[in-house]
């Protein structure tokens, strides 16, 4: 009777290990639509044989998952974190820049034309007027597109600001789950670790390892450590006292470690680039345009006379920095109230006289801005131009980065996803292993009903 008993337990140990691959199969199959879910198999191990009676028994189930591909993936997700924040970036501040008003360079040709028109009618007050709006409406463009651009940066700052909130989320759930899995088994743990892993890179890169006692360490590349087993430091956004934009600190108890200039990918360093490198360079650029414009013009009108023969005056209002030149550029107010105060002539020659509309119009051909390496016009159109070519290979960044994304994915998806098929035939195999355990129980049963009426 021992030996049936024996049996007995031979087969119910079989018949729940083939329960248990049914199970794992079927989750399988749930789960295939799951973000981040890796196939799961069942452990079976066969029990020693003769001169015991064998069997199999079923352990916990483990995940398909490669640390060396997980790894990859990381600095992937990371490196599309970057260039799908500053694409966008540059995309909406080159819109904003040429969306604001009609072209910089359009604007000043139609100064340059009215002061043609100027040159060939003097004391026409008409041809006068529209120089000054020309004037004007060019001014105006300069400071839509210095506006613009400050509001780009502004948004930003608060993308950082954002993005702070949350990678300190992430760390904390990160140090959470690595808290469970040092007690748990449970493979869905350690998928949710490596989709909170592949979320905090995107958002601050950095780069994550497993350690040997399967706990997940994040270390940014200076060196500050987010997260260490159950630890986690905040990331922290704080407005510096000089620049008014937000730094980004790692916060770890007492310690506050600055990493603002060193994070290079994952879309936060993509929003610092952007704000603190492109946008500056676009700012610059306009404020540079602003002021060499507002102090070429000037000087030459400055040197002739309106129709009342009066010299001296500028025709903007003269810049006395080149930062924030383009917000506050504008027509001087006694030029604009009075046309005939326009500088066309030079001094003492008479209501007739043209030079000074000349020399105006002779700055078109001088080398005059950007350090005098441009002309106006040729800088009117870098301005602009700088910002689509930068936003141009921002997109093909973002493109190639995406394509490498996929790849990864695709591999991962080739060792760990799920495959329909593949599951239902396991389900098929083993719903007869234990149709066959289920048979040779109703066997075992019956020999001990027998021997026992025997008895």
């Amino acid at each position: 009777m021992s030996d049936l008993l024996s049996l007995l337990h031979l087969g119910s140990a079989g018949l729940a290990a083939q329960h248990g691959g049914a199970s794992v199969a079927a989750n399988n199959a749930a789960n295939v639509n799951t973000a981040g879910y890796s196939r799961q198999r069942v452990d079976l191990r066969s029990e020693r044989a003769a001169p015991d009676v064998g069997g199999v028994r079923s352990r916990s189930p483990t995940r398909h998952a490669d640390e060396l591909l997980a790894r990859r993936e990381r600095g992937a997700h990371a490196a599309l974190g970057y260039s799908r924040a500053l694409d966008p970036a540059l995309a909406d501040l080159e819109a904003r820049l040429v969306q604001s008003a009609p072209a910089l360079e359009d604007q000043l040709s139609r100064l340059w034309a009215g002061l043609q028109r100027v040159a060939a009618m003097p004391t026409d007050s008409l041809v006068r007027d529209a120089v000054i709006t020309a004037a004007r409406d060019l001014s105006a463009g300069l400071r839509r597109r210095g506006a613009e651009t400050a509001a780009a940066r502004a948004d930003a700052d608060a993308r950082i600001r954002d993005g702070g909130v949350a990678a300190t989320a992430l760390t904390k759930e990160l140090a959470t789950l690595n808290t469970a899995i040092r007690t748990s088994s449970d493979p869905v743990l350690r998928d949710r670790r490596d989709l909170a892993a592949g979320k905090l890179a995107e958002l601050i890169g950095g780069s994550g390892r497993i350690d040997p006692d399967g706990q997940l360490r994040w270390v940014l590349p200076d060196g500050a450590v987010l997260v260490d087993g159950d630890r986690a430091a905040a990331v922290a956004t704080a407005p510096d006292p000089t620049t008014g934009f937000r730094r980004v600190e790692i916060v770890d108890g007492a310690s506050r470690r600055d990493v603002t200039a060193t994070l290079t990918t994952g879309s936060l360093a993509a929003d610092l680039t952007f704000r603190d490198v492109e946008g500056a360079a676009a700012a610059r650029g306009l404020d540079q345009f602003a002021y060499d414009l507002a102090s070429s013009f000037n000087a030459i009108h400055a040197a002739n006379a309106g129709l009342d023969g009066v010299i001296g005056r500028n025709l903007f209002s003269p810049a006395v920095a080149v930062t924030g030149a383009a917000t506050t550029i504008d027509v001087d107010p006694a030029v604009a109230a009075d046309s005939r105060r326009l500088a066309a002539g030079v001094p003492g020659s008479g209501a007739g006289n043209n030079q000074g509309a000349l020399a105006l119009i002779a700055l078109r051909d001088q080398a005059v801005a950007g350090g005098g390496t441009q002309t106006l016009s040729d800088a009117a159109i870098t301005v602009v131009g700088d910002v689509g070519v930068r936003a141009a290979e921002a997109s093909g960044a973002a493109e190639r980065d995406a394509a490498v994304s996929d790849h990864l994915a695709g591999l991962r998806d080739s060792l760990a996803g799920v495959d329909l098929d593949e599951e239902l035939a396991k389900l098929v195999q083993f719903q007869h292993a234990s149709e066959a355990m289920t048979r040779f129980l109703s066997t075992i049963d019956g020999m001990l009903g027998d021997l026992l009426a025997r008895l």
